[in-house]
């Protein structure tokens, strides 16, 4: 009975016999790491707006050290 052969079995690692399915996905990835690398240099303040996941009654601010700092916006009749 006949052994399976693996890419391990009688080859150097690292394994340089690259198929072309292994090229495309290669470059899927890479490509998507630079989309992703692109639009967060386009975009650098794109979360920096966010209340911190509080509703739009909240207003946060960040803090240079620390947690940010959200209040809580009163409504005229709360004012009262």
């Amino acid at each position: 009975m006949e052994r399976h052969r693996t890419m391990f079995d009688g080859t150097r690692w690292p394994y340089h016999h690259l198929r072309p399915g292994d090229i495309k996905g290669s470059l899927l990835i890479i490509g998507i790491f630079a989309a992703v690398g692109l639009v967060m240099l386009l975009f650098p303040g794109l979360r920096t707006d966010t209340n911190f996941g509080f509703g739009p009654e909240w207003q946060c601010t960040l803090m240079p050290k620390g947690d940010p700092i959200c209040v809580k916006l009163v409504g005229k009749e709360g004012a009262k």
